[in-house]
């Protein structure tokens, strides 16, 4: 009866172990709640503009003169942005 119980408690901890590997990243990275902690997980990256939260992976690549709204703004030297007058956005200098 002992080596029934003891059977059992091994087998539970053996299927309690080998699931939670594969999903340990993922559910890692969505549980940080704070951006700054999220910042500091090289896993991990932070969706402000959607609201979305911490998520794991690599952030897409997005163009940083695109948050600058305004033409006085982008205009500045030491961003390496320019003001694009037909689609009225900042985009990035071509090098």
């Amino acid at each position: 009866m002992r080596s029934g119980f003891i059977a059992f408690g091994i087998a539970v901890v053996a299927l309690t172990l080998c699931g939670t590997g594969a999903q340990a990243e993922e559910i890692r990275c969505q549980a940080i709640r704070d951006s700054a902690m999220c910042a500091a997980q090289p896993e991990c990256w932070y969706d402000a503009a959607n609201n979305k939260g911490c998520l794991p992976g690599p952030a897409p690549d997005s163009d940083p003169c695109s948050n600058h709204s305004g033409e006085s703004i982008c205009n500045t030297s030491s961003f390496g942005c320019t003001w694009n007058a037909g689609d009225e956005k900042c985009v990035s200098k071509a090098p």
